[in-house]
């Protein structure tokens, strides 16, 4: 199916050919445009792998780079067509992802609708025979990859897209960011005229209004529930609101008050739980019941505003955090209730809150320079496991994916990386000095490493084969850095910045990282966002454009399109097929355009 692929940007080494049947009646190759000999040894080799059973090759592929993979096919006939048949390239680009992400690109796709998985190729291609290979395949365990594989070459062909506005919705008043649903079937809007409106998408591609829901002032956020099912807003009026989909229809599920503004509106990750965060210094658990229905389950109580609430990723615990200097710990028993577990006591404000992957630790930071580790006992009870100290406010700390790893931000000019060593303590493994106060520090989705970002420097940070950390690049800027971002599959970074630059870097073979392209606009870079599939970069500028960059055939990034808008945008973003984009090109309108290609 994918015979005459170059797969040179999604391999990520450079030149590798298409693969061709020609392999079995010659064994040669190419390499810079030369014709080579393979040499006899390499053959041998690959003929001690066609006498393995396929689980067991299958199993060998898996410690391979794509590179390596492509190489094979060019020595052996047998392994070509081995490759192909059991999808060990798309395998192998798949796994590059983590499992979280692997599972978000899973349930984005709507594997029951063939006409809607259509609809997220055409744009991309005209050859209806390879999207019917591709649709009879919907059912398979490996679909995934090999969809997302397929869309990802596709759209790396054309060297520009078509940008054409295919929705204008439209508020009375100021509108905030527009989010598309996890499978960017559905979009919803918040405004300052008191409304967020719910757009869907119908059969025909086309998007219409679905739903409307109304506050008394204006809408602050509205958001999507991990599985689409759901949104909520949360408005200056004190409120928040609840709607689900019943029937095709969006209807109110539940209204949720407080006695003075809400700061924050969070689902679970299994979307079964909602907590709110208000000044008036309580945070509310809403649960949903069986039957679709949602109603409050448990008000919390703080000294002082309730600034953050973060769920565990297994919904089972949730952390809130308060301007009076404390986080409490809540744990959902076995019949559903929720009850207090444990308080977290610092010197100054708390400005993270976030559990690890598994949920078993957590981690706060603080005004007090202060990052607390703690950890869950066998009981079920917490007790504090580490601090991590700083001269000065600690304005972040974040895990791993693993859960292994912490990695703080400071305004003393440094972040630390500290790991759980076998014993069950924690040790530092790394300080890294910028040149000024660190405002992020991030783990990349692999956990390989590391991103930190100060005023105008941003410094990547690689795990050595032996476990410690090295330095690998500096990335300068000219004014503030305020994003710094890796892609999923942790293969890229950009960054952005006041500078008017937005700077996208790649990882080599060799483990450098190289500058790939800089983004330029004429005016402050507001956001950089990469694709579900890592395979666009979107920025927004108070220019008031909007640039989409790709990696071409050969896996350069090159500009594909850009969006001008009468206003800037605040943010742009791309829903989960990577074909469409919403932004906003008035102070109280939004476009949602589509991606296509020139066929």
């Amino acid at each position: 199916m994918y015979s005459d692929v170059n797969y040179s940007d999604i391999a990520g080494s450079p030149s590798i050919p298409a693969v061709s049947t020609s392999l079995a009646k010659e064994p040669s190759g190419v390499s810079a445009g030369r014709s080579v000999a393979v040499p006899e040894k390499e053959i041998e080799k690959t003929a001690l792998l066609h006498d393995l059973p396929e689980e067991i090759t299958l199993k060998i592929f898996r410690f391979l780079e794509l590179r390596d993979i492509v190489s094979l096919q060019r020595v052996s006939t047998h392994l070509n067509r081995f490759i192909k048949n059991e999808h060990v390239l798309e395998r192998t680009w798949y796994r590059r992802f983590s499992l979280p992400h692997q599972y978000q690109l899973k349930k984005s796709l709507p594997v029951e609708d063939k006409e809607h998985l259509r609809n997220w190729l055409r744009p991309f291609t005209t050859d209806q025979a390879l999207v019917e290979s591709l649709i009879k395949h919907r059912k398979a365990v490996y679909f995934p990859a090999l969809f997302h594989f397929a869309k990802a070459r596709l759209m790396s062909q054309y060297e520009k897209y078509n940008v054409d506005t295919e929705a204008v919705i439209a508020h009375s008043d100021r509108v905030k960011p527009a989010t598309f649903s996890p499978d960017g079937s559905h979009l919803v809007t918040a405004s300052e005229d008191a409304t967020a409106l719910i757009y869907g998408q119908s059969a025909n591609g086309s998007w219409e209004k679905k739903g409307i829901i109304s506050h008394q002032s204006g809408v602050r956020s509205a958001i999507f529930s991990p599985d689409g099912r759901h949104v909520m807003t949360f408005s200056w009026d004190f409120t928040a609101k609840i709607y689900g989909q019943v029937d095709g229809t969006w209807v109110e599920k539940l209204t949720i008050s407080h006695d003075d503004w809400i700061n924050s509106a969070t689902f679970s990750a299994d979307s079964s739980y909602l907590v709110t965060a208000s000044d008036d210094a309580t945070a509310k658990i809403c649960v949903q019941g069986d039957n679709g229905s949602w109603e409050e389950k448990l008000t919390t109580y703080h000294d002082d505003w309730v600034n953050l609430a973060n769920f565990s990723p297994d919904s089972s615990h949730l952390a809130t955090t308060s301007y009076d200097y404390t986080a409490n710990i809540y744990g959902r028993g076995v019949d559903g209730s929720w009850e207090e577990k444990f308080t977290i006591f610092h010197g100054l404000w708390i400005n993270t809150v976030n559990f690890s992957a598994d949920g078993r630790h957590l981690v706060t930071a603080s005004d007090d320079g202060t990052a607390k580790i703690y950890g869950q006992k066998t009981d079920g009870s917490w007790e504090e496991e580490t601090i991590i100290s700083h001269d000065d406010c600690v304005n972040s700390a974040t895990f791993s994916a693993d859960g292994r790893r912490v990695v703080t931000a400071s305004k003393d000019n440094t972040a630390k990386i500290c790991g759980l060593k076998d014993d069950g303590l924690w040790g530092e493994e790394a300080i890294i000095s910028l040149n000024c106060c660190v405002n992020l520090a991030a783990f990349s989705p692999n956990d390989r490493h590391v991103v930190t970002a100060s005023f105008t420097r941003a410094k990547i940070y690689s795990k050595t084969d032996d476990g410690s950390w090295e330095e690998k690049r500096t990335i300068s800027h000219r004014d503030s850095i305020h994003v710094a971002t890796f892609s999923p599959d942790s293969r890229h970074l950009v960054t952005a910045s006041d500078d008017r630059t937005a700077k996208i870097y790649g990882l080599k073979t060799d483990g450098s990282w190289v500058e790939k392209t800089i983004i330029s606009h004429l005016d402050i870079v507001l956001s950089a966002t990469f694709s579900a599939d890592g395979r666009l970069v979107v920025t927004s500028s108070t220019d008031r454009t909007a640039n989409i960059y790709g990696q071409d055939i050969n896996g350069l990034w090159v500009k594909k399109a850009f969006v001008e808008q009468t206003c800037f945008p605040t943010s742009t973003a791309l829903s989960a097929n990577g074909h469409h984009l919403v932004s906003r090109f008035r102070h109280d309108k939004y476009r949602i355009y589509k991606l296509s290609m020139n066929h």
